[in-house]
């Protein structure tokens, strides 16, 4: 990595540390402030091309797939993402290059002066990232911004761009003390990212389609396109096939691992098609190169054992809610075949544990129970408790260690299933970050 000049280095760095003095704010959905903030600024988002994608599993990897597919078609892409694993730029990028540690501070301190213009405007720490990114995608000119959302839809920051398509994922029970206490509930959230002229894209179940998604496209008369109806996307034995309304693709190896990718490529696909009645030019070709090409860090993502002695295979998924968990739990056994196969895993404590435990703990000998640097577990006893009960329940000699320090939990994991076992890190993409740099060097996909 090239070393910032030092001036550079000391901006970003007080850049940051004014960004995350605002997470203290929490949560706080609503669009108006940020809309007051990006009139300050002279609207520039008002000008922007965007695909927003919302849902529970899947939104960064249909999000990759489709910038990756736009950068193969020769057009500018901005993407916007969450959360980041390393560094705080990884959430804005143009051309699959992230947002330079100068730009971004000079972004942090463009929205921090309007936001304390009288009267002041306190914006929350997604919110302002969210600013940014529109801010610096409109002085970038590109040409579309695919935008995933962060919480929920209608009130989420991102909302405030219109989508001229909206991608609905699967959806299923997370974060509900915002979103509501059911599918259908958090559903009508998601799906108020189409706008009236917008064109949908969805993926959710059909019972999600027939009460909430289906009706709400109808109501506003915007066009929508079903996976598995009108677009279909399937795994055979020579790689992904898909046929949609105007392309058709053979066998495709997919830049993502995972089965469960090849419905959100197939969203992507109809998503790019959608672009295309817009007036953007995408063959096939284009299609296939964008797919293979395409990458997400920490799905299914393996990491061979290094010459070093003493490493274990590493497989690294993001699986940090029980539909994810569940994904997770059915390939495991594919892409991390290794005896022992040891968890590592942390998680934030308002996440529905005892579910995700439940899919997972099957699937391994041992468990190692941390917490990343930026959310503490309040009670690990009781996490152990639950592993211990869930492996008797389901008939397995599960084990379970902890290990609150992220550096020790790991040597601990890797001692467990030595150098013929494998390694499961998974849980809150947070952990994840905190782990990546403590792997092997050279570590990817």
């Amino acid at each position: 990595m090239v070393a910032l000049p030092d001036s550079d280095e000391r901006a970003f760095a007080r850049a940051h540390a004014w960004l995350a003095s605002l997470t203290g704010r929490g949560i706080l959905l609503g669009l108006e402030r940020v809309e007051a903030v990006l009139e300050r600024l002279g609207d520039p988002h008002r000008g922007l091309t965007a695909v927003t994608i919302a849902g529970t599993n899947g939104k960064g990897s249909t999000a990759a797939f489709l910038a990756s597919i736009m950068h193969a078609a020769g057009y500018r892409v901005g993407l916007y993402t969450s959360p980041h694993l390393v560094s705080i730029t990884e959430r804005i990028r143009i051309g699959g290059h992230t947002i330079l540690p100068a730009d971004f501070a000079r972004w942090v301190g463009l929205v921090k002066d309007a936001m304390e213009r009288e009267p002041q405007i306190p914006l929350t720490h997604f919110e302002v990232l969210t600013v940014m990114a529109l801010g610096y995608f409109a002085e970038r000119q590109i040409d579309v911004a695919v935008l995933e959302v962060g919480l929920g839809g209608r009130l989420d920051a991102t909302n405030v761009v219109p989508a001229r398509v909206a991608v609905l994922t699967p959806i299923g029970l997370d974060h509900q003390a915002y979103l509501g206490p059911t599918r259908q509930a958090i559903a009508r959230e998601k799906v108020a990212i189409l706008k009236p002229g917008g064109t949908l894209i969805s993926g959710v179940a059909p019972s999600l389609w027939r009460d909430v998604v289906g009706p709400y496209a109808f109501a506003i008369r915007a066009p929508a396109r079903r996976a598995g109806v009108d677009f279909i996307g399937t795994f055979e034995e020579d790689g992904f096939r898909y046929r949609g309304a105007s392309h058709r693709l053979g066998a495709v190896t997919l830049g993502i691992r995972g089965v469960h990718q090849g419905l959100n490529a197939s969203l992507a696909c109809a998503a790019a098609e959608a672009l295309g009645g817009l007036g953007f030019h995408l063959k096939a070709h284009h299609l296939a190169e964008g797919l293979y090409r395409a990458r997400h860090r920490a799905r299914l993502e393996r990491i061979e054992p290094p010459e070093e002695p003493g490493w274990p295979a590493i497989l690294i998924d993001g699986a940090h809610n029980p539909m994810g968990a569940r994904t997770l739990a059915r390939q495991v056994e594919t892409y991390l075949p290794e005896r022992p196969r040891v968890m590592l895993y942390g998680v934030n404590p308002d996440k529905d544990v005892r579910t995700m435990l439940a899919s997972l703990v099957p699937r391994v000998d041992a468990v190692v129970l941390t917490q990343s640097s930026a959310v503490a577990v309040p009670d690990f006893e009781r996490y152990q408790k639950r592993v211990e009960a869930i492996a008797r329940r389901k008939g397995t000699r599960t084990a379970a260690l902890v290990r609150p320090d992220a550096r020790e939990a790991l040597a601990t994991a890797c001692t467990l299933a030595g150098p013929e076992g494998g390694v499961l890190l998974t849980g809150s993409l947070y952990l994840i970050g905190d782990m990546l740099p403590l792997l092997p060097s050279g570590a990817g996909r």
